[in-house]
Order: C-alpha cells, then structure tokens, then sequence
C-alpha cells in the first residue's frame, strides 16, 4: 500500500526585522528569476502598492501569510508565497523609495525609512509577520501542488513558473540556460503568444527532453507529465546535464540548417505564408524527428524539405488533424511524418 503523501508545516512569527536580517544573510532565498505575475509592474501603481504595505505596517492591519519551503541540505527558507512583501520591507529598510499616494498617513508621505520618526521605525521593524515553513520532511512532490493552491486566489501562474519556483536544481538551471541559447531564440525569436517573461521558453525545451526521454510516449495529462519529469530529473549529475545540452544544440543546429526562419511554424494555404507565431506542436514534432535522426543519413536538400513540409501542411489531412491535438499518439503521428519527408 503506498503511503500517503505527507506536508509538515510549522508556523513562526517574525518581526520584519527578523526576516529583512535573514534575507541578507542568506538564511532566506528569493528567487532573483521568478519575477513575472507576482512582481509588481515598475510604474505608479508599483510604488503606490509598495507604500500601502508599509502603511498597513503602521496602522497594524493584517499582513498576508507569507510561506517557505525549508531545504533539505542548507535548511535555509524558499520563498513559496510572499516574495514581494519580502522584497518590499527590504528595499524600505534599505532606503530604497520614499512612501507616497497613502491616504491615512500622509505625514510620512515623501519620506523614506530613515527620514521617519523613531517611533515609525519601530513600529515597522517590530512589526509581527505570520510564516508557514513547509518542512524538509515534507513529500518533495507536495511543494509543488502547495504552490499550485496558493496561487489559486492570486494573479494566476504558469505551470512553468510554479515548476521554476518549487523544482530548482541542476535541471531546472539547464532549462533557464538553454532558453536563452542564442541559436534557439534566433528560431524562435518573439513568436510565442506567451509572454515572453512566463517561461515559455523554458518550458519548450522542458517538453522536448520529456518528450525525447519517454521515446514519444506520454498517458499523464501534459503538465503532470513535465511536472514528473522535472521531479525525476531535478538533480541530474552535470555530465548528464551537459548531454542534455549537446543533444539539444545539435538538434537546434540541424533545424536551422533545414527550415531557418520557417521552423516551428506552420504554413498557411489562405495567405501563402509561415505562421509568424511558434507552434507548440510543430516544435515538438521538428525537435523530436530531428534529433532522432543522423544529418549524414538525410538524402533531401533544405528546400525540398521545406517544400514538401508545405504540401503536407496543406494536403496532408491526417498530418493537418494531428497537429490540432496534443495527445500521446499524435506526437508520433507528427514526428513519424517528418521523419519521412527527411528521407532517412
């Protein structure tokens, strides 16, 4: 019988004094990438957001649960859920922006943290903030749903940017590293509809790998699928990593020589044009037939590829059908099709 998956919480209190001194000496670990949907956009509502909080500091109102994930081997705290109220009392403590727009204290209105009055200081220094540490006991795999669930009420994130946050470890590095690989933005430029600060990108190169590994095959829905495989392979050795990396950038290369701009995309019989945007399905389908096959053993040339690339796109109805659904046997289909038109 398998055990069940288990959460060990322990709830602390700490001043912000407290938790400002542990994220300078490191005993708190923000994560400088996770940035997209919980930072608060740089403008006028930024800043007006960040003077709110100080002033719910001074006026004792309620301050959200702010909760950790305590690591196995240092013990020191992840920042699951709270990233930017953390953020927030550092950068005040540290004189970094002058409160402004408040509607209650406009006294300190203009004034940084230094310029208050001492009584102001403490106030905000001793100010007692609830945690929730998920301890290291805790079911590795939980973290992530944790994260999931929080995140239910707030400004909704990616499945990428929850594995970013909850998945760190060799792996997750290799993914942030090969998302920015030049010849893969080259292919891809700015072409996902994504946000390109979601960690789109990283999670393209994440279904490859998960792809590749499981030989096409997947029975899990999508994001459990990556999900698990992330988890697998959180800590891979770095001479495993740096295979992974070899057989990415190969594949990168031969698709560049093959399709150039046209990669990733698909072609579009009412205009006579490649689709600027990437398609998810296509890169998977390309990426996986490419590098499943040696550049000396293909017989056609780039052009007649991209041409007969074309005419199945456009004629081909089983190849159109299946690039309209992601399931586990239309990947084959996809793949198995472009392997062909290669001519191996």
């Amino acid at each position: 019988k398998q055990e069940p998956r288990r959460v060990i919480t322990q709830p602390y209190d700490y001043s912000v004094q407290d938790l400002v001194n542990k994220i300078r000496e490191k005993d708190i670990i923000i994560s400088p990438d996770y940035q997209r949907n919980y930072v608060w956009v740089a403008n006028d509502e930024f800043e007006n957001k960040r003077s709110r909080l100080i002033e719910s500091l001074l006026l004792n109102i309620p301050i959200p649960v702010i909760y950790f994930a305590e690591q196995k081997k240092t013990l020191t705290y992840e920042v699951i859920d709270g990233q930017q109220r953390l953020r927030t009392f550092e950068d005040f403590l540290n004189d970094d922006f002058k409160l402004k727009e408040l509607q209650i204290r406009t006294d300190v209105n203009g004034k940084t943290y230094s310029e208050l009055e001492q009584k102001d200081k403490d106030e905000i220094r001793k100010r007692s903030i609830r945690a929730i540490v998920i301890l290291n006991d805790s079911d590795e795999e939980v973290k992530y749903e944790v994260f999931e669930r929080l995140n239910l009420g707030s400004v909704e994130l990616t499945p990428q940017e929850i594995r970013n946050n909850t998945l760190r470890g060799t792996f997750n590095n290799l993914l942030k590293e090969l998302a920015l690989d030049d010849s893969f933005r080259k292919l891809i430029k700015h072409r996902l509809k994504s946000d390109q600060n979601n960690m789109a990108h990283e999670e393209l190169v994440l279904r490859f790998f998960a792809y590749h590994s499981s030989n096409l095959k997947r029975s899990d829905q999508l994001s459990y699928f990556l999900t698990k495989y992330m988890e697998d392979n959180r800590n891979i050795s770095d001479d495993e990593a740096l295979e992974l990396k070899i057989l990415f950038q190969k594949t990168i290369k031969k698709i560049n020589k093959f399709l150039g701009d046209k990669a990733f995309s698909i072609f579009l019989s009412k205009t006579n044009t490649w689709n600027t945007t990437t398609n998810r399905l296509v890169f998977e389908a390309e990426m996986l037939a490419f590098s499943m096959v040696d550049e000396e053993k293909i017989t056609i040339t780039p052009d007649q590829f991209v041409s007969e690339l074309k005419d199945r796109m456009i004629n081909d109805e089983n190849f159109k059908r299946s690039l309209g659904k992601s399931g586990g046997r239309k990947i084959q289909e996809r793949v198995e099709t472009i392997i062909d038109l290669l001519k191996i």
